[in-house]
């Protein structure tokens, strides 16, 4: 900080005593505070302090996760009882029960991979798994179609209910014995329940 400087007046060699070193002592020191006062004045911002805003001091960090995995995303709430996934843009909630399904764990479910995205099948066993599917089986289609249909056994179409609404299906059809969806199902898992196909 600059510090002006003010010609002090020199003192004379009258008085004695005390006086004579006192008086010196007592200007010099007038002198560096009233250079000390001007030279706070004239930095320009009137001697203020500028202290920090609440603004300043708040850094504000927002993180926003999201997985998209050509063509199947997952998405879980704050507080954990819901997700949604989608398979071929439409979505399912897992945590819904279906009047009359068995338990998940319950359901022997074979998914097959009917799109041209290759290791949509593993990445669907993954969610199932993560959601109480304990005997998933994958494979291919034997061929490609337009939509995620979930194909039930005789007296499995509560079963197919609960895999649609968790894994995204868009209908439920009752598996034809003998068809090429049925034989590509029964080479994975010969006693499956529900058949997963993913279209796209």
């Amino acid at each position: 900080m600059p510090i002006a400087t003010v010609p002090c007046m020199g003192t004379g060699s009258s008085g004695g005593g005390a006086n004579q070193w006192a008086r010196p002592v007592l200007l010099a020191v007038s002198c560096i505070v009233i250079g000390f006062v001007i030279g706070w004045f004239a930095r320009g911002d009137g001697g203020g302090v500028v202290l920090p805003t609440v603004a300043d001091a708040v850094e504000t960090t927002a993180t926003v996760a999201s997985v998209d995995t050509t063509g199947t995303s997952t998405t879980f709430d704050t507080t954990g009882t819901t997700a949604t996934t989608g398979t071929t843009g439409t979505t399912g909630t897992t945590g819904s029960t279906v009047t009359g399904a068995p338990a998940r764990n319950q359901i022997n479910l074979v998914i097959l991979n009917g799109t041209e995205t290759a290791g949509l099948a593993g990445k669907t066993q993954t969610q199932a798994e993560s959601i109480g599917y304990t005997t998933v089986g994958i494979g291919d289609a034997p061929e490609t179609q337009a939509t995620t249909v979930a194909y039930y056994r005789t007296g499995e179409q509560a079963a197919a209910q609960q895999v649609a609404a968790d894994l995204g299906a868009q209908t439920e059809e009752a598996l034809t014995d003998g068809s090429p969806i049925e034989s590509a199902a029964v080479t994975v898992q010969p006693d499956v329940d529900v058949v997963l196909v993913l279209g796209g």
